[in-house]
C-alpha cells in the first residue's frame, strides 16, 4: 500500500497508508443527547479534523484507546461533503520506531519555522556583534544566547496569532531585530541632535531579548505549546526582566571583567517591559525611550505582517475580501486577479 502524505489524498480517490499525529480528541454530545468524539489528525501538510460517531467501529478504539499527542499509521481514504473533509480510517495503529524505514519522523505534525534554526540563532549573533558597540551589552545579549541556546532553537513566539511554531521565537526575534537597527540606524541619520542620542546598543539588545521572556512563559507539548504556570500568572514581560536581571547579577558576580551601564541596563528592562505599548495590549509600561519606541513598533509591524499573511492564505480562493473573523478585525483585500503580471 501507497504511503501518502495528508495533502495527497483527494476526496473519493483510493486508500493509502498515512502516518499522522493525533493532536485532540474531544469528547461532545448531540443535539439528541448521543455521544461522539471530534477528533483532529496531522501531518506536516494538513489538519484534519471530524466526528467520530457512537454508532461506528472506531468509537470504541477512540473511546478507551487513542491518545492525543500520539503518532498512528492509518489506512484511509478522505472523503469531502458540505460538512468537510473526513477521513475514512480503515485501520489504525501506533507508529513504532521501525516505521521510521517507511518515512515515519517522530517530529512530524509538529508545526515548525521554514527556516532553519541554527542559521537564524547564528544570524541574530552576527547581527548584535555588528551593531552592539558596549560590550557590557553585547556580552549580556551573548551570555543569555548562548545559555539557553537549545530553549531558543525550537521554542515558539506564541500560542496562535503568529510565528506559532517550533523555531517561531528565533524567526520573529531576527525579523524584529533587524528591523529595529534599521530604523535606529536611519534615525541616526535624520535626527542626529537627539539629546540624549538614540542609542543602537541598546535598541539591538532589547530587540533581542524582548521576548525572551517567552522560554518560561511557553513550554513544548506532544501536540505543540502550551502555558506554563509561570506564563499564566506572570507573564512573558515581567520574565524577560528577570532574564536580564539574573544574567547581569551572575556575570557581575563570576566575570570580574564585566562592566555594564545601570543605564543601559535600566533602558533594555524598559524595552522588554514597554515592547507591547499599552496596557490593554498586556504591557505594564508605555514606551518612554526612543529604543523602546523603535522596537515596539518594529516588533507589532512583523507580528502583523505574519496575522495578514495567514489571512489571505485561508481566504477562498475566487474571493476577492477575507471576511471579517479575524483577529485584524477587518477584511484583508486578496486582490482581483490574485497576484500581478510580471
Amino acid at each position: 500500500m501507497a504511503i501518502v502524505k495528508l495533502n495527497q489524498l483527494v476526496s473519493g480517490g483510493p486508500e493509502a497508508d498515512v502516518f499522522v499525529l493525533l493532536v485532540s480528541r474531544e469528547k461532545l454530545t448531540t443535539s439528541t443527547g448521543k455521544p461522539y468524539w471530534r477528533v483532529t489528525f496531522r501531518d506536516d501538510t494538513r489538519e484534519i479534523g471530524f466526528p467520530i460517531w457512537e454508532n461506528t467501529a472506531l468509537f470504541p478504539h477512540c473511546d478507551k484507546q487513542w491518545k492525543a499527542g500520539t503518532h498512528y499509521k492509518l489506512r484511509t481514504s478522505f472523503i469531502e461533503d458540505r460538512f468537510g473533509g473526513k477521513l475514512e480510517i480503515r485501520r489504525i495503529r501506533e507508529a513504532v520506531e521501525a516505521d521510521t524505514a517507511d518515512g515515519f519522523d517522530p517530529n512530524m505534525g509538529i508545526p515548525h519555522s521554514r527556516f532553519e534554526p541554527e542559521a537564524m540563532f547564528n544570524d541574530i549573533l552576527e547581527i548584535l556583534e555588528q551593531n552592539v558597540s558596549d560590550p557590557g551589552l553585547l556580552k549580556l545579549a551573548t551570555f543569555i544566547f548562548t545559555r539557553y541556546r537549545e530553549m531558543i532553537l525550537v521554542c515558539s513566539a506564541a500560542m496562535g496569532k503568529h510565528h506559532a511554531h517550533q523555531g517561531g521565537f528565533l524567526e520573529h526575534t531576527r525579523n524584529v531585530l533587524w528591523t529595529t537597527v534599521t530604523l535606529a540606524r536611519r534615525y541616526q541619520v535624520v535626527l542626529p541632535d537627539l539629546d540624549p542620542p538614540l542609542n543602537v546598543s541598546a535598541a539591538a539588545v532589547g530587540a533581542a531579548l524582548h521576548d525572551i521572556g517567552k522560554l518560561r512563559e511557553l513550554r513544548q507539548t506532544p501536540t505543540g505549546f502550551e502555558y506554563t504556570p509561570e506564563g499564566n500568572l506572570i507573564g512573558h514581560i515581567v520574565l524577560g526582566r528577570d532574564f536580564v536581571r539574573e544574567a547581569a547579577e551572575e556575570l557581575r558576580e563570576k566575570d570580574p571583567e564585566f562592566q555594564l551601564d545601570p543605564e543601559l541596563q535600566l533602558r533594555v528592562e524598559h524595552a522588554i517591559l514597554s515592547h507591547q505599548r499599552l496596557p490593554e495590549w498586556g504591557s505594564p509600561k508605555t514606551n518612554m525611550t526612543p529604543e523602546s519606541l523603535l522596537i515596539h513598533y518594529a516588533d507589532d509591524i512583523d507580528a502583523k505582517y505574519f496575522i495578514m499573511k495567514k489571512i489571505l492564505e485561508d481566504t477562498p480562493e475566487g474571493e476577492e475580501f477575507s471576511d471579517t473573523k479575524n483577529s485584524m478585525r477587518t477584511s484583508i483585500f486578496k486582490g482581483i486577479f490574485h497576484g500581478s503580471e510580471e
